[in-house]
């Protein structure tokens, strides 16, 4: 295996490759910085560019800029940001042949992700790969949609943000955001084509779950319900007509003001060990046999629950059934990283690449 492809991971290099995404911030933020002296800019400059050639590499004849590499590496703007929190540690990488030689082996290693890139980016073209009309819009609505999501944005205040960022109207926006991240939807349909036939018989599911039985083992678990109260009295209240023959679902939904009252109070299966559970609620809970309701309220930083188990399952080992698209799902996602890793050793050791660093 080529040494340079052993630190890729795929799914990063893909979302790094997106250069020059659009990030809409509404919040402003105020930073407080140590002020970068000029003798400084310069010590930066003279390290990412010292003895530089313009092209800094070849990928079967196709030029990778320096500029584009610098431009990915982001060297300048991790030293100016370590400038500003540790100067001292930052002399010691701007004016040491140490430091040099860390910078350099830092932009060589972007220098691989970017030529591994180009292969891909080649490699779809020769295919013919294309993204079509309304796989485009369908990206684009998610990239809307979160960035709506993500800042708290209705429609109109979003177009309002796009236009402060120097866009005169959605599409500019739109056709910018194809136009820097179009090779990396190429590589995504590159690689589910390449293994796209990657399959799991259920021979080899079964085959790990045998081998691996402590992943599928289970702590006994109990169903419960239970209906929430703000005070302790009218908790009481309920619990004797329970016990009289009340419907403990029926009740849930009457009284609980609990987020689950309209499913009758049912919290699904829980362990001892249930995280997200006040304590106090799960160890009673735990006590409780199957059709026992709490002999008392539970009191817990919410309020008052009476607390019912309506199933439990004891410990034990899952089925192979139950788990087998689980496993085979995990196994197919090794093999497919597998698979595209190979398929990229392929196109490397086919590949014309002259690397000018």
């Amino acid at each position: 295996m080529d040494k340079n492809l052993e630190y890729l991971n795929w799914e990063c290099l893909l979302m790094n490759l997106k250069k020059n995404i659009l990030v809409i911030t509404v919040a402003i933020l105020l930073v407080l910085s140590v002020p970068v002296m000029a003798q400084d800019m310069e010590d930066v400059n003279e390290t990412v560019t010292e003895e530089t050639p313009e092209v800094a590499a070849y990928v079967n004849g196709e030029e990778i800029s320096m500029q584009e590499l610098e431009q990915f590496a982001g060297v300048r703007n991790i030293l100016m940001q370590l400038l500003q929190s540790n100067q001292e540690f930052a002399s010691v990488i701007l004016q040491t042949e140490a430091g040099q030689e860390v910078v350099n082996e830092f932009q060589k290693l972007k220098l691989e992700q970017l030529v591994t890139n180009e292969l891909l980016v080649q490699e779809a073209k020769n295919r013919g790969l294309e993204v079509s009309d309304q796989e485009m819009n369908n990206i684009f609505d998610q990239q809307i949609n979160a960035l709506k999501q993500q800042n708290n944005l209705n429609d109109e205040q979003l177009e309002q943000a796009i236009q402060q960022q120097g866009f005169e109207s959605m599409q500019q926006y739109k056709d910018m955001f194809f136009e820097n991240n179009m090779n990396g939807f190429l590589v995504n349909k590159l690689r589910e084509e390449v293994v796209n036939e990657v399959s799991v018989s259920d021979e080899e599911a079964k085959e790990y779950y045998d081998s691996n039985q402590q992943q599928f083992e289970t702590s006994e678990q109990k169903k419960v319900s239970h209906i929430l109260f703000d005070e302790k009295e009218k908790a009481e209240e309920i619990l004797t007509e329970i016990n009289n023959g009340a419907d403990f679902a029926e009740m849930a939904r009457e009284h609980s003001t609990g987020p689950t009252a309209e499913n009758g109070g049912d919290l699904g299966f829980i362990t001892a060990n249930e995280q997200g559970l006040d304590r106090t609620f799960r160890d009673a809970a735990m006590e409780l046999s199957v059709g026992e309701v709490s002999a008392e309220p539970v009191e817990t930083q919410f309020g008052f629950h009476l607390i019912k188990v309506t199933d439990s399952r004891e410990a034990g080992v899952r089925e192979f059934e139950e788990v087998k698209s689980q496993i085979k799902s995990q196994l197919r996602g090794q093999k497919q990283n597998q698979a595209f890793q190979e398929f990229v050793e392929g196109l490397r050791e086919d590949a014309e690449i002259d690397i000018q660093l």
